[in-house]
């Protein structure tokens, strides 16, 4: 019984260092994504915007690079200053789609997300777009 008891200490010991090490790398991951966030924000000229052409023009989507072929992308409703969503994706060369239900904006992610934000947001996009 005693050898049980150490290897599961041990591997509680080894399950909560990774953890930590998991963390601590999307902290720095997230820090390094919000310092590009903070610069395209200082940079107003380096933005590119884009109107629905459906649901008579009711989001602004705004496009900056923030390095190494990495675009931010923001949705807004038009007129109103209010974030919405906010994705960063690799450049493929892929324009903006809107569609009814949908902003497309890399047809080659087949991850998670799926290269799109739903329209209107979901709550965690608007919740996501708050964050610093």
């Amino acid at each position: 019984m005693p050898v049980f008891r150490t290897m599961r200490r041990r591997g509680a010991r080894v399950l909560l260092w990774t953890l930590l090490i998991a963390i601590l790398l999307f902290g720095i991951k997230y820090c390094f994504e919000a310092r590009a966030r903070v610069r395209a924000d200082n940079n107003p000229d380096g933005w590119w915007s884009s109107a629905s052409d459906v649901q008579d023009e009711a989001y602004t989507a705004k496009r900056a690079s923030i390095g190494n072929n990495t675009i931010l992308l923001r949705l807004y409703r038009t007129g109103d200053p209010t974030l919405l969503a906010e994705r960063s994706y690799q450049k493929h060369g892929v324009e903006i789609l809107w569609t009814e239900h949908e902003l497309i904006y890399d047809t080659s992610d087949a991850s998670y997300l799926g290269g799109g934000t739903q329209l209107p947001p979901t709550r965690l996009d608007n919740f996501l777009a708050k964050l610093p």
